[in-house]
């Protein structure tokens, strides 16, 4: 017997939009989505409410109803400001200050899940979370010391998903690739337009974020370089005398942009 194979592999993307408005009848409106670095893990639980109904002594009737789900993730990109707006906590000339009256706001949550078949073929599972939250608790400070090894520590936060106004609490599609799936993420969170960023590396250096990324129309990205190289190409164009602070920024991305940065292989 030929069985069927489909089985994710892991978790990619991780995206966080606060909401900025639920009208009536509709799905939520979000702010730009944060970009909460490479996923690590994404673990869902759904809670639901079930009931039953029996007569001569048996259950003639059982049944379930949604009533939330908890979203724990991980990444790798622990970063002030992001927390301060996932948490409702403050942030203002580089210091993220936490009041015992902050709340967490209501977001949307979007990350992708690579998926093997049995052909031995990559297909992308999107997923994307209407209406979720930080939950206080959940947020945590570990630091080792090093010592015969480097343990870093991810970024893991815990979210309560909920329905939004017209019930709905998750969508999921598939797609060929990923950029196809991070596209439909960022629709999902209202971004009309967003550009394909690749960036390539040779010789003895590296580059963050490597491989290719979507960057939502108008808003910067920053390419963290190891060193400054012999030479940094931005859709053709030498832009190594742009580097700061070993740093390339594209700003106000409102293109397709293929960067490499060429190190020398001494």
């Amino acid at each position: 017997m030929l069985h069927k194979v489909k089985v994710p592999l892991g978790m990619q993307g991780s995206w966080f939009g606060p909401i900025v408005g639920e009208p009536a009848n509709s799905h939520p409106v979000y702010a730009n989505p944060l970009d909460m670095g490479a996923a690590v893990k994404g673990y869902l639980s759904v809670q639901t409410a079930s009931g039953d109904v029996s007569g001569d002594d048996v259950e003639l009737l059982h049944f379930e109803t949604f009533v939330s789900a908890q979203l724990d993730a991980e990444t790798t990109y622990d970063d002030l400001e992001h927390n301060a707006v996932v948490y409702g906590h403050t942030y203002a000339n580089g210091v993220e200050t936490s009041n015992k009256n902050d709340v967490a706001p209501d977001g949307g949550y979007g990350y992708f899940e690579p998926v093997l078949t049995k052909e031995k073929k990559l297909i992308y599972r999107a997923v994307f979370l209407y209406k979720l939250s930080a939950m206080q608790g959940s947020e945590k400070s570990e630091a080792d010391t090093r010592k015969n090894d480097f343990n870093p520590k991810m970024n893991a936060i815990s979210y309560k998903v909920t329905t939004d106004n017209i019930g709905d609490w998750r969508d999921r599609a598939e797609f060929k690739s990923a950029s196809e799936a991070e596209a439909w993420i960022m629709a999902k969170f209202g971004v009309d337009q967003a550009f394909q960023v690749s960036v390539t590396v040779t010789g003895n250096g590296s580059a963050t974020p490597a491989g290719t990324a979507i960057v939502v129309s108008g808003m910067d990205f920053v390419l963290q370089l190891s060193n400054v190289p012999a030479a940094l190409y931005d859709n053709g164009t030498n832009v190594t005398a742009q580097i700061s602070e070993n740093k390339y920024t594209v700003s106000a991305v409102d293109k397709p942009h293929e960067l490499v940065a060429v190190f020398t292989t001494e």
